[in-house]
């Protein structure tokens, strides 16, 4: 998929003192890449809608039920396991500077693309987005009806800074109140 399909794509400023959600590893594991509180998947992996060949790309959702529908109850799940979420928590951040987005959400009716499993699709036009100057993308969840996620390409360590993080579940194999809020209304249920 090539920019030029759309016919345009608009910017939209993320404002500095924005609130990002992310539901991540709680440690770097391989070669996954540290920029200040987020812990990226390793550079090349192209494991993600957006992903580029050559820089990390951090995934964040404007809500934290988003980032956890997003990341862990996808709608494809059967289930959750418990013993698995005890490697991951939910990142709250704030952006410390601006940045320039494509906003690819008035594309997501007339480009199911836009939110399907052909990734080669999406990240060539990711490519291309970064290429023309944006800083990333913002687009409609997948996973959670009229709700936003936002791309950022490499972003600078310095550019978000942690609000607060929870793990998803603890050792006892108590779930956090949003897990447990999200395996309720998603109707996936939570596995040992």
């Amino acid at each position: 998929m090539k920019l030029a399909d759309l016919e345009y794509l608009a910017p939209h400023l993320l404002a500095q003192g924005q609130s990002l959600f992310r539901t991540q590893r709680t440690a770097l594991v391989g070669e996954s890449v540290a920029r200040g509180p987020l812990h990226l998947a390793p550079i090349g992996s192209l494991s993600g809608r957006f992903d580029l060949a050559r820089v990390p790309c951090a995934y964040l959702a404007e809500a934290p039920d988003t980032a956890l529908l997003e990341a862990v109850f996808r709608r494809e799940s059967t289930g959750v396991s418990i013993a698995g979420l005890q490697f991951r928590e939910l990142l709250a951040v704030q952006t410390r500077s601006e940045f320039v987005l494509g906003d690819l959400r008035p594309h997501a009716s007339a480009w199911p693309v836009l939110q399907s499993l052909r990734f080669s699709e999406t990240q060539a036009l990711a490519a291309e987005a970064k290429q023309a100057g944006f800083s990333g993308l913002i687009y409609r969840s997948a996973q959670h009806f009229a709700q936003d996620c936002v791309v950022l390409f490499d972003p600078p360590a310095g550019a978000m800074k942690a609000l607060w993080r929870t793990p998803l579940a603890n050792r006892q194999g108590a779930v956090s109140k949003w897990v447990a809020e999200v395996a309720r209304r998603s109707l996936v249920p939570l596995v040992p």
